[in-house]
Formats: structure tokens, sequence, C-alpha cells
């Protein structure tokens, strides 16, 4: 005898169609972004590209320091706590890039 598995299949072709669609939102916002609009921002603040990408950088190296404290989080606690702070996170500095009057406020975002 054979059980049902479609209401499952398509539970679950749900959340990988939601959770592909909130990982491609997140990594165009926050990797890409600062690839598409270095040039303006250098223009607008009156430095060069070379210091956008650097400040860019900057936060992929305090990233990457960071990345064992978050996996030892998603070890003892699971990853949707981890996952909703890091979402927290991303917009706290897209908010602070968008609102920044200076340079240096902008690498800070």
């Amino acid at each position: 005898m054979s059980l049902p598995v479609e209401p499952q299949g398509r539970r679950t072709a749900g959340v990988v169609i939601a959770l592909g669609t909130a990982q491609t939102l997140a990594w165009g916002s926050t990797y890409y972004l600062p690839a598409v609009l270095a040039a303006p921002m250098a223009r607008e603040f009156g430095v060069s590209t070379a210091w956008v990408f650097g400040a860019f950088s900057s936060a992929l190296f305090v990233s990457a320091l960071l990345g064992p404290a978050a996996g030892r989080a998603i070890d003892a606690r699971g990853g949707r706590g981890v996952l909703a702070l890091s979402n927290l996170v991303f917009t706290a500095g897209l908010v602070v890039m968008g609102t920044a009057g200076t340079p240096w406020m902008l690498a800070a975002g």
C-alpha cells in the first residue's frame, strides 16, 4: 500500500522556491549591489571606485572573521535564528548605505 506523497512534495517545492527567491534577493542586494553601484557611489562621495571596492572587501574580511562564530551559533542553536539575524544585519547595512552622507558612513554600511 503506497502513501500519498504529493501534498508533502508541494510543500517542499514551495519552501525551496521561497528560500531560493530569498537567497537570490539577499545575494543581489548585498554582494552584487556594490559591483553595480560602485562608480555612481564613488562619484557621489568624491572617492575612487577602488576605495568603494576596498570598503566592500573590508566588509568581506569582517564577514570571514565572523564566520566561525556564526557556525558555532548554528551548531548550538540551529540556523533559523542566525539566518534571521543575518537578514536584519544586511537590512541595517543597506539602510546605512542608503542614507550615508559621508564615505565613512557608506563604508560602515
